[in-house]
């Protein structure tokens, strides 16, 4: 083994119920050379979405299994939001329900999340990338995306790429995305990116495979991994600039939604997107269909609805036939 391992606390914290809260990170470092950069591999700040610990445990594998290819440092903190984690709740479990997604760049002097996000923040700044890997919401499929910052979208664009993903959606400058880990990471000059991804849909491993494929093709990229990678198209890739792009698609009625498999594709305008059902009467309320021709890119899953649900968002593009041939 050429590399080093470690585990340390990051930050620690009193809680109100005479308990402490340790957020600890595990570092991979090559034992042989000087570093050439670190990457940071950040995810749990939501606790109900699991897929970034499964990320961060194929990339460790990889890691074991090619020891002599590392070159810089890979820092994983699979445990952002360690109660939320434990009792699989998106928020830090609290009386007031905090999001600590919004809770950054934090205070040294200000309430325990506060606290946290500050020495979170202090930890991974300098790193030549963070990766905030998420998953999508209850009922809701998403494609493997990259999401970056609007004011650092120049810069970060050829980053994203390097990924692969179906998708980069560049975020609008807005005080609330301005107060996430890659915006304050952003703002501080370290460089960062969000992936989402869908746990629920699809196999868990595939999907998580294919995003740990997509790390270390980065990491071979920005020199910090030395084994061979598959070559990318990274040239075609659909990118969202702003929300003139987006078309969102929601229902009129209460019922009960039932989604045709779209996700992934790119359909015309009009094509039914699902339908929604009353179950006591036996009738269709509502066939929903696309307003626009484009790229499925998120789809609600089975549920029970409400007038004004968001059911599908669409990467709109100039309109053409699709080809019946294949």
């Amino acid at each position: 083994m050429s590399f080093i391992k470690k585990i340390t606390p990051v930050v620690s914290t009193m809680l109100p119920v005479d308990e402490k809260i340790t957020i600890s990170k595990c570092r991979y470092s090559p034992s042989d050379r000087q570093p050439t950069g670190r990457i940071c591999l950040a995810t749990g700040i939501h606790g109900d979405e699991l897929m970034g610990q499964l990320v961060v445990y194929n990339v460790a594998q990889k890691l074991s299994q090619y020891p002599n290819s590392l070159c810089g440092i890979v820092d994983i903190y699979p445990m952002l939001n360690p109660l939320g984690l434990d009792l699989t709740e998106r928020m830090v479990p609290s009386r007031t329900q905090l999001d600590m997604n919004r809770a950054f760049p934090g205070s040294p002097n200000g309430t325990p999340l506060e606290n946290i996000c500050w020495h979170l923040l202090q930890d991974m700044k300098d790193s030549t990338l963070v990766l905030d890997i998420h998953a999508s919401t209850h009922y809701k499929s998403e494609l493997f995306e990259i999401r970056i910052n609007a004011p650092y979208a120049q810069h970060l664009l050829p980053i994203a790429r390097q990924f692969n993903p179906d998708l980069i959606w560049i975020y609008p400058d807005s005080s609330a995305y301005g107060s996430s880990l890659s915006a304050s990471l952003c703002d501080i000059g370290t460089d960062a990116c969000i992936i989402e991804a869908d746990e629920r849909r699809r196999n868990p491993q595939e999907i998580a495979s294919r995003i740990t494929d997509s790390i270390f093709s980065y990491m071979s990229y920005a020199g910090l991994w030395t084994e061979s990678q598959p070559r990318i198209d990274v040239e075609n890739i659909p990118v969202i600039h702003d929300k003139t792009e987006i078309c969102r698609v929601t229902c009129e009625h209460a019922g009960i939604f039932l989604p045709e498999n779209l996700l992934g594709q790119t359909i015309e305008k009009d094509i039914l997107l699902g339908r929604v059902i009353n179950a006591l009467t036996g009738e269709t309320l509502e066939y929903v269909t696309s307003p626009c021709h484009g790229l499925v890119f998120s789809q609600r899953s089975y549920s029970s609805i409400y007038p004004g649900t968001l059911l599908a968002r669409i990467h709109c593009t100039p309109f053409h036939t699709i080809s019946t041939d294949s």
